[in-house]
């Protein structure tokens, strides 16, 4: 399934079953591996409470591409902020535009709920800012401590500030 997708019709997002849930849990897992005692200490919390907020707090979508579950993703909605914890394009549909036509499609549904987008993203993951850039989204916030940025895209003309 690999070359270049010619637009997002065929990209979809839908809520996750249980084991695309379990799924996108396990790729967070091993992604924050390494960073994780960084992000726990910052943040005051343990790997079984960071799995609480997980099953608690907002909703997973599984990304779908013609049909095909090409990655995931961890929604928030907070007051009229569209928080993303988490996107994951499967290794085999990376580099088609999944992740871009995912973002629009984000937009596109949460448009009327949120004035932003708001996400991190980890100093080591320069695809993925490459990506978040490329949408436009920028830097409002480094977090050194964690090694995180965090990045902001309106979705009105309200100030990113």
């Amino acid at each position: 399934m690999r070359g270049t997708l010619p637009d997002d019709l065929d990209v979809e997002l839908v809520p996750a079953t249980a084991a695309e849930r379990a799924a996108l849990w396990a790729m967070m897992r091993d992604e924050l591996a390494d960073q994780f005692d960084r992000i726990a200490q910052a943040m005051g919390i343990s790997w079984a409470e960071f799995e609480a907020l997980y099953a608690a707090r907002g909703e997973v979508l599984t990304v779908r591409c013609a049909g095909e579950v090409a990655g995931y993703g961890w929604i928030e909605l907070r007051h009229r902020e569209l928080h993303l914890h988490a996107i994951f394009v499967l290794s085999e549909h990376r580099g088609r535009g999944i992740g871009s036509a995912a973002l629009r499609r984000l937009e596109a549904k949460f448009g009327h709920q949120a004035d932003v987008i708001e996400l991190g993203v980890s100093h080591g993951n320069p695809r993925a800012r490459a990506l978040y850039e490329r949408v436009g989204f920028v830097v409002v916030t480094t977090l050194p401590d964690v090694g995180y940025d965090i990045m902001r895209k309106p979705l009105t003309e309200v100030p990113l500030a």
